[in-house]
C-alpha cells in the first residue's frame, strides 16, 4: 500500500479500493494510519508513509488490494491523520466491492482528539502504544491491551508470554538488589541477587536506606525495634542502653 497511487482502469490489478483523502490543509498531517474491514475481515492497521517525510496534501490517494473479496460485499475504511505521531484527525468511509475491479472511496478527515494511549480494546495478545495495538516484544511488552512497557536489558532478558518483563522464568530483577540479569538469573556482581533488606552497590550487597526499613546492624537489616538495635530508614542501629526503643526507632 503506497501513497500517491494513480487510478488507471486499464491497469486495474483485481478487486481493490482506491481511496482519496479529503482534509483541511491546516491540520498539517504527515502520516496516515489506515484500518478497516471487508465483509468482516480486518484490514491493517497500516502506517503511510512508514516514516514522515513531508506534510501530506489534500487529495492524497492510496490503493488497498482485496483480491479474495466477493462481489458487492461491504467495505469500511478508517483513516487517522497523524502529526508528529499524535492523532489530529479521523474519518471513516464505506463502499461495496466490485469483483475484479477497483471502486473509488473518499474519506473525509475531521479534527479529532488523541486516542486513549493507556488501553486498547480488542488487543488480547498485544499492548497499547500511542493508541494502537502493538505486538508484544521486548521493547513493547504487555498483553490484554494494557500500556506497553519497554523492558530494561539491565534487569530483564525477555518479555514473557504473559506480558511482563522477565529474567529467565522469573520477573525482571529488582534494581535495588541486583545489578544485572545474566543468563536468566538476577546477579549482584559475581554473586546471586542480594537478599531482603540489602542493596546491590558496586557489585556488593550492603544494608542501606534504599533497602532497609529498619536499621542496619553492620550489613544486616533488622527490624530496629529492640533496645540494643534501635532505628529506622536504614540508619545505623543505636543501642538505647537504659532506655527503651520507641516507635519510629527513637530511644527514650
Amino acid at each position: 500500500m503506497l501513497l500517491g497511487g494513480c487510478r488507471d482502469a486499464k491497469k486495474a490489478s483485481g478487486t481493490a479500493l482506491f481511496v482519496t483523502i479529503d482534509f483541511p490543509p491546516t491540520l498539517f498531517i504527515d502520516q496516515l494510519v489506515v484500518s478497516g474491514s471487508v465483509d468482516g475481515t480486518g484490514i491493517g492497521p497500516y502506517v503511510l508513509p512508514e516514516q514522515p517525510e513531508r506534510l501530506l496534501s489534500n487529495g492524497e490517494t492510496f490503493r488497498i488490494l482485496v483480491p479474495s473479496a466477493a462481489n458487492s460485499v461491504p467495505a469500511e475504511v478508517t483513516v487517522e491523520g497523524l502529526r508528529e505521531s499524535s492523532r489530529v484527525a479521523l474519518g471513516t468511509g464505506s463502499v461495496e466491492t466490485r469483483k475484479g475491479y477497483e471502486v473509488e472511496l473518499t474519506v473525509r478527515l475531521e479534527p479529532a482528539s488523541p486516542p486513549d494511549t493507556t488501553f486498547c480494546v480488542d488487543c488480547p495478545t498485544g499492548c497499547c502504544m500511542n493508541g494502537y495495538c502493538a505486538v508484544s516484544t521486548f521493547q513493547t511488552c504487555g498483553t490484554g491491551g494494557i500500556s506497553c512497557t519497554a523492558c530494561n536489558p539491565a534487569t530483564a532478558d525477555a518479555c514473557s508470554p504473559d506480558g511482563f518483563c522477565a529474567c529467565g522464568s522469573a520477573p525482571a530483577c529488582n534494581p535495588v538488589n541486583a545489578d544485572r540479569c545474566d543468563k536468566g538469573r538476577c546477579r549482584c556482581g559475581n554473586r546471586d541477587a542480594c537478599g531482603p533488606g540489602l542493596e546491590c552497590v558496586s557489585g556488593q550487597c550492603v544494608c542501606s536506606p534504599a533497602s532497609c526499613s529498619g536499621c542496619c546492624d553492620g550489613n544486616t537489616c533488622v527490624a530496629g525495634n529492640q533496645r540494643d538495635r534501635c532505628g529506622t530508614n536504614g540508619a545505623t542501629c543505636k543501642n538505647c542502653v537504659f532506655q527503651q526503643c520507641k516507635a519510629g526507632g527513637v530511644c527514650g
